[in-house]
């Protein structure tokens, strides 16, 4: 009982912190407003509770629970104030038009959704900490920084034992942020005791937010809710993603969850540069490099896209060229030994690795990992041609957006040091988890312009 007790208290104040901020950020007229808000909110809770307790920390408190929750309730009554005096819970958004298989169908898809959600619940319970890279890079930082109160600094090899261990530990990637490991913290410290089973739960509601936040956005962008779904039902089921919620512990799908949200946000402001869409957005690219190293290199993908949509077409050309120029002139000047997103230049620099391709095709289009998503987005391919006019006119920053993604992608895997992780697939599933909530987004967009298309072409022949 009063485990459970802690785990409410742990888990409940973030994610109504941050629903209660979306509640006022996210218009009442938006399809789809009640998952957006609870989504997003439930991930910006979360990684918030992290930055508030580092704060307390920097402020000379320690990583003190007690502190962290009570500050964290005062901002509660102040955005509680807030929701009330502007009346935010009233929503304005068209009513969905039901019939009774379209009712049935999507019961059955919520219904296999809350049972996965309830069966990785258990695995979670059941399952001390497990994954490789989970207890050897990131929670070693966590049960530190647990025992000690405070968060005492890792650092490489050599400086430790120059130093004989007096005052700093290590571990093997020290670089790593600690946003991770903090949640880890902030389980913990609720409970009084280090439980490597119940400090995991973050990734179940995690989880729960990917399905909500991916299905508001769908029906954001005109998807039918039967439809929206669907789609949210083939993203949750996905084997690798299920594997990073059962085997907790990693940083990959709280990434995929934050930079999937950052490009979905995207999505709907190139379409009309609605300030809250650029405000949310910018939220969540802020976040990425506060989970992972990996996360700098993604939202740093999103700058010319963003760029382009905001330059006229004759300049978009000349600031790409820029760009290049730019990036050249880096790799000239800057020290090889110099580090840019957690690794050294030397080990980003260009030399093709074809063992890495190998590798990178098997994990997307032949090892059940993600189920059929890399044919699929095979698909997207004629789907382009045929929507040329839409792409052209609606699509084109958030195609840019995740072409750039994807280049930076096959980029690491087949021209940089990181090859060696799509060879002996350790690195290239954990990677794709960051694009596959954006990428299967982009399907269910072309998917909705596909059915619209036909239809218009139906009515038309019927004239």
């Amino acid at each position: 009982m009063e485990n459970l007790i802690a785990i409410v208290l742990a888990l409940a104040p973030p994610v109504l912190f941050g629903a209660l901020c979306f509640n006022l950020l996210v218009p009442r007229e938006v399809a789809g407003r009640g998952a957006l808000v609870w989504g997003h909110g439930a991930l910006l809770g979360l990684l918030a509770a992290t930055l508030l307790l580092r704060a307390v920390d920097m402020l000379g408190y320690g990583l003190d629970f007690n502190i962290t929750i009570g500050a964290l309730l005062v901002l509660l009554l102040v955005l509680a104030g807030l929701n009330l005096r502007r009346r935010t819970w009233l929503s304005s958004a068209p009513a969905t038009t039901w019939t009774i298989g379209t009712r049935l169908l999507f019961g059955l898809l919520l219904a296999f959704v809350l049972l996965r959600l309830v069966s990785l619940g258990l695995e979670i319970l059941w399952r001390p900490l497990f994954p490789w890279d989970a207890t050897m890079h990131w929670a070693t930082k966590a049960k530190v920084w647990f025992a000690e109160g405070s968060m005492v600094p890792f650092v490489q090899y050599n400086e430790w034992a120059e130093l004989f261990g007096e005052g700093v530990f290590t571990d093997r990637h020290p670089e790593y942020p600690a946003t991770i490991p903090l949640l880890q913290v902030w389980m913990n410290l609720a409970l009084g005791a280090w439980n490597e089973s119940l400090m995991n739960l973050p990734w179940l509601v995690c989880y729960a937010a990917l399905g909500l936040l991916f299905y508001g956005h769908l029906r954001f962008a005109g998807l039918a809710a039967v439809t929206a779904m669907a789609f949210t039902y083939l993203l949750l089921s996905m084997p690798l993603l299920n594997i990073h919620v059962a085997l907790a512990g990693y940083a990959d799908l709280f990434l995929g969850a934050t930079y999937g949200a950052a490009l979905m946000f995207f999505f709907h402001w190139c379409q009309d540069r609605a300030p809250w869409k650029l405000v949310a957005m910018v939220i969540f690219l802020l976040l990425c490099p506060a989970l992972k190293n990996e996360g700098t290199i993604w939202a740093a993908s999103l700058a010319p896209a963003f760029a382009a949509m905001l330059l006229p077409r004759t300049e978009t050309l000349k600031f790409f060229v820029l760009l290049a120029l730019l990036v050249i002139l880096a790799i000239l000047v800057i020290p090889n030994n110099m580090v840019i997103a957690g690794t050294t230049l030397a080990d980003l620099l260009p030399r093709f690795n074809p063992e890495g391709l190998k590798g990178l095709l098997q994990s997307v289009w032949l090892h059940d990992n993600w189920h059929l998503q890399g044919y699929v987005l095979l698909g997207a391919v004629p789907a382009v041609v045929l929507l040329r006019e839409r792409v052209t006119q609606h699509h084109l920053g958030f195609l840019l957006a995740l072409a750039a993604a994807a280049g930076a992608f096959l980029y690491l895997f087949l021209f940089t040091g990181f090859s060696g992780g799509a060879k002996d697939l350790s690195g290239v599933g954990r990677l794709w988890l960051h694009l596959c909530p954006g990428l299967m987004f982009m399907a269910a967009v072309f998917y909705r312009d596909l059915v619209a298309k036909d239809t218009v072409q139906d009515r038309a022949a019927k004239i």
